[in-house]
């Protein structure tokens, strides 16, 4: 069977895609309310911003899906580089170098957990 997924995704972030990694490579498998509020009290620049796609994705699954919020983990977070604008900076002896400002695409896919079924646990004497 296959399981539900819902995703969130944004393009265009004015950062690279390593320093995006940097505050996604901790949430991937977790709760979502527990992302959530790691992300919250995070401090890295793109904690907001990751953590309002999070939300997204929470919402498409509740709204779009009719899945259960508190059943939800962090399955997979994409990310991705989108483009580069080049830019110079002057130096010494009439010489330039060549300066990248990256963006970068994320996207975030949410799973639902399948509830835990309790087992019964039996005495070995019986």
């Amino acid at each position: 069977m296959s399981e539900k997924l819902a995703v969130a995704s944004l393009s265009t972030v004015k950062s690279s895609p390593l320093k995006v990694m940097r505050v996604t490579k901790n949430i991937v498998g977790r709760p979502v309310a527990e992302v959530l509020k790691l992300l919250q009290f995070s401090k890295l620049k793109l904690a907001p911003t990751i953590r309002a796609l999070v939300y997204s994705a929470m919402s498409n699954a509740e709204n779009n899906h009719n899945m259960d919020v508190d059943n939800l983990y962090v399955k997979e977070v994409d990310v991705g580089r989108a483009f580069a604008l080049r830019r110079f900076a002057a130096r010494g002896r009439g010489k330039s170098s060549r300066i990248l400002k990256t963006f970068s695409n994320i996207r975030v896919i949410l799973a639902e957990k399948a509830p835990e079924k309790k087992q019964k646990k039996t005495k070995k004497g019986e």
